[in-house]
């Protein structure tokens, strides 16, 4: 598979950038700096809360009842790319399909004028990715301290669950594979529902101030079946696993994904570190992903391997389903004997069968 890979370099690598400039081009002819907009379907618009390649959020008020929701809105003119709509409704629906105490539902979706839309429930939290980049400039961070600077309105006193872990510091192992132990717990759900995610990553992960993991963002979610021949490339290059390149992906590509978000967190540097697409497509199709206790000693034997064997270059010597994946982070947490085998050696292509 390698050798097919590294064929594929400059297609993917030109693919990649074609479509970047492409939907770049896109958005910034239909994406304006303000939306003036008041109410979508039955939700009164209350602010603007994140915006980003694929879409704008809302906070909004929701109905007779008033609840507060979150409302992604589509920058794309429907009218312009009506392939989109057909697409954002499979999604739509797709998403509305899982119920889980770790993923956001999304409770309906329609169309204002010429743009699409879709609601779901609110999550007063912050991304994972905020959360690591924290770490990077601190020792500790608090949930709830970095709601209430995300929201302006979250209170400690709100959150429920008593005892449960608010904070991390550099070396919180344990909460660490908490927050992963979430994670594949909600991707064990969707995958027994025939969901991918395929976009596992930092960004997509929102933690609120109890500590409780919420898996957003199914926008790439594919029916499994489905995914099997689709060719296209999709998700954030960093996290994909190499079997993407070949348009393949299946449960173990989520997981591959996850492995690689904790590598981040846990070390708080990219698992690739790749200054452009190409010099990342490198990384990923050769298995260099550096051992995380060359880059931190203290991080303990047994959380290494899980890493390792979740990011194995090969499919087929990852864990073979989300929830193998949740055990074994489970024995870690619990001081259990782990399943995945400790690094012997590290060489290029960690993993690699031959």
């Amino acid at each position: 598979m390698e050798e097919q890979i590294r064929d594929l370099f400059p297609m993917v690598a030109a693919l990649e950038q074609w479509k970047s400039d492409r939907e770049s081009e896109l958005l910034r002819n239909q994406l304006p700096d303000n939306f003036n907009i008041e109410q979508l379907g039955d939700c009164r618009i209350v602010r603007e809360i994140a915006r980003g390649g694929m879409g704008v959020v809302f906070e909004a008020r929701q109905g007779t009842l008033d609840r507060r929701v979150a409302v992604k809105l589509l920058p794309w003119r429907i009218s312009m790319v009506p392939q989109r709509w057909e697409s954002f409704q499979r999604e739509a629906q797709t998403f509305a399909k899982l119920k889980h105490a770790n993923i956001v539902p999304i409770f309906s979706f329609g169309r204002h004028d010429d743009f699409a839309y879709y609601v779901m429930q609110y999550v007063d939290g912050v991304s994972l990715s905020h959360v690591i980049t924290e770490l990077r400039d601190h020792p500790a961070v608090s949930f709830g301290n970095l709601v209430k600077e995300a929201s302006g309105d979250a209170r400690e006193d709100d959150v429920a669950g008593s005892g449960a872990n608010r904070g991390l510091k550099r070396n919180s192992w344990k909460q660490f594979a908490r927050i992963a132990v979430q994670v594949a717990q909600a991707l064990r759900h969707a995958h027994r529902q025939g969901v991918l995610h395929n976009d596992v990553k930092p960004a997509n992960l929102l933690i609120d101030a109890s500590a409780r993991v919420w898996v957003t963002d199914f926008g790439l979610a594919e029916e499994l079946d489905a995914a099997k021949d689709d060719e296209r490339i999709t998700g954030t290059l960093r996290y994909m696993p190499p079997e993407r390149f070949e348009g393949r992906s299946d449960e173990t590509s989520d997981i591959y994904s996850l492995g690689v978000t904790l590598f981040e967190l846990v070390t708080r540097e990219p698992a690739f570190d790749g200054s452009d697409r190409s010099e990342l497509l490198t990384e990923i199709a050769a298995g260099n992903l550096r051992p995380p206790r060359d880059i931190d000693p203290d991080i303990p034997t047994a959380l290494e391997a899980i890493i390792l064997k979740a990011t194995s270059l090969q499919a087929d010597e990852r864990y073979l389903t989300a929830g193998d994946f949740a055990s074994d982070l489970l024995r870690f947490i619990n001081g259990e004997k782990v399943r995945a085998k400790p690094r012997r050696k590290w060489f290029p292509g960690f993993g690699r069968k031959g």
